[in-house]
């Protein structure tokens, strides 16, 4: 459990981060608040990075929490970005993919490079790799990103259509304890329960980040492709992990089930970019910030208790339950999942 604890915290953090970026991201402009936030993170990892270097864990930590909150800027604004772009193009499905499909894309590059940079350099050589990259973005946002799209709003904001996308937020709430309940202990249970080589489940976890990379995109394609059946799209994709992981518990100790459990952390991590274009899709430009802050918000807050759950379940029972309430999670955000139009995005 304490591992799932470990793993879990820093989300909850962020959680309330993307709250407050989001709505400074309608009452200003996406470029601003992306850049903004690139650069203050930046800036936050250099110090964090010059703590490690003279030896100083305060400094650090307090380094490092800065940077998750300013990290959590772009999330939101660059999702609005993405709307403002990709609306009259009919990419926005496309476009959600890919950049989901950089998630997984980013970690996989930082878990091999850091580490090597940090047992070569030191850790405060690694935070400065790391600071390096994130300036640059910040610079390619700045570049990118169109400053007219959005104007300021100097008048109140208009309703939100909270009852209309708020199955959709708990769904995602819920798809996500699934999927980062599987995916955060993988490695975890292929060596202590299926009794693999620590390298072995090493590789295992890379190739199916890999594989969500591929997915992501895929599914993002087909969100433009086929746009009346996002929701379907959205609801297989939580029941057919479901069955996965219900499968799993039954063939329990098998050594089948360590591949199922590995397909299962694929399919889950599927469903992203349809949660987005589907959200966004209900929500008027000028709250497309403040509305992805809490569907990002939402998905943090599950982010971190899925592994503290998880890690409980395992520990005071066993893998074969956990798999099971799993599965009863994404079953239910399945069954919530709902709207009552999704055809055009709302102006």
């Amino acid at each position: 459990m304490s591992t799932g604890v470990l793993l879990g915290i820093g989300s909850l953090g962020t959680a309330a981060a993307v709250l407050i970026w989001g709505r400074l991201t309608d009452l200003t402009t996406d470029r601003l608040i992306a850049t903004s936030g690139l650069l203050l993170a930046a800036t936050s990892l250099g110090f964090a990075g010059f703590a490690a270097h003279v030896a100083s864990l305060p400094a650090l930590l307090i380094g490092l929490l800065a940077t998750g909150i300013f990290a959590a800027a772009p999330t939101v604004a660059l999702t609005k970005s993405i709307v403002l772009a990709f609306t009259s193009s009919r990419r926005m499905g496309l476009a959600f993919g890919i950049r989901q499909a950089a998630v997984p894309l980013g970690a996989t590059a930082a878990a091999i490079v850091l580490p090597l940079i940090a047992l070569r350099w030191g850790l405060a050589a690694s935070l400065w790799v790391l600071t390096t990259v994130i300036f640059i973005a910040a610079l390619g946002v700045f570049r990118a990103v169109h400053s007219e799209r959005q104007t300021i709003h100097r008048a109140p904001l208009g309703p939100t259509p909270w009852a209309q996308i708020a199955p959709m937020l708990i769904a995602s709430a819920l798809y996500t304890t699934t999927q980062i309940g599987i995916v955060s202990l993988l490695t975890l249970y292929l060596v202590n329960a299926r009794g693999w080589s620590t390298p072995a489940a090493a590789t295992v976890f890379a190739g199916v980040m890999t594989a969500t990379i591929f997915l992501r995109v895929l599914v993002g394609l087909a969100a433009d492709r086929w746009e009346h059946r996002r929701l379907r799209m959205f609801k297989t994709s939580g029941l057919v992990t479901a069955a996965l992981l219900i499968l799993a518990a039954l063939t329990n100790p098998a050594p089948v089930t360590g591949i199922v459990i590995v397909i299962a952390g694929v399919i889950g991590m599927g469903w992203n970019a349809l949660a987005f274009t589907l959200t966004v899709s209900l929500v008027p430009h000028a709250r497309v910030g403040t509305s992805q802050g809490v569907l990002n918000a939402s998905i943090f807050v599950a982010w971190g208790l899925s592994p503290i759950i998880t890690g409980f379940l395992v520990q005071a029972f066993s893998w074969s339950l956990a798999w099971i309430v799993l599965a009863l999670l994404a079953i239910l955000g399945a069954v919530l999942a709902r709207t009552h139009s999704f055809a055009k995005p709302v102006l």
